[in-house]
């Protein structure tokens, strides 16, 4: 099974060039067109931004990163690996996470676990779920969930096809905090 790895986070309420600031990335004048390589930032409706990585499980979405970005704002972190059917997304608020809704099929592939003050929305979508083995393919599956709220709490979805967002290219970032070997992490 093919699929992307995405680490992603989506910002309300704090000034792009802040955001950046609190994750140590930097703009740089390249463009990126989706899929792309690296780290990038691109604006959302309802005065949102978002902070994309490619690769699953990148730092930006470290429970240090999310608290430190989310001070004064609301910031929604999304972590999808599509070939081994992953798929998490959490609300910050203040330095504090509020709720996470988490699929993994290795866990259970029948099954979303969740943790915090989750929204109503969660248990709406759990109710009409379609089965795994479902042939229904306009419905949703447990993957999906944390991704439908990733977009409606964060204004965005990786496999969304929206021709508006796609004619704004992707702005590559840079990484403040640079490559460190593996070596070198071990003896600090």
């Amino acid at each position: 099974m093919m699929g992307i790895a995405l680490s992603w986070v989506s910002v309300k309420g704090l000034a792009p060039e802040e955001i950046l600031s609190r994750l140590e990335l930097a703009q740089t004048d390249e463009e990126r067109s989706y899929p792309f390589e690296g780290i990038v930032a691109h604006p959302l409706p309802q005065q949102a931004f978002l902070v994309a990585a490619r690769g699953s499980e990148h730092r930006i979405l470290a429970a240090d990163s999310m608290a430190r970005l989310s001070i004064g704002c609301q910031a929604l972190s999304c972590d999808v690996e599509e070939h081994v059917g992953y798929a998490a997304c959490a609300l910050w608020r203040d330095g504090r996470q509020l709720w996470a809704v988490t699929y993994d099929s290795d866990d259970d592939p029948e099954s979303v676990f969740y943790k915090g003050e989750v929204p109503g929305r969660l248990h709406e979508l759990l109710a009409t779920v379609e089965a795994m083995d479902s042939e229904h393919f306009e419905g949703h599956f447990h993957m999906d969930i944390p991704l439908i709220l990733a977009k409606e709490y964060g204004g965005f979805r990786h496999d969304d096809d929206d021709a508006m967002f796609d004619a704004i290219p992707f702005a590559a970032l840079k990484d403040l905090r640079g490559k460190t070997s593996w070596w070198k992490a071990l003896w600090r």
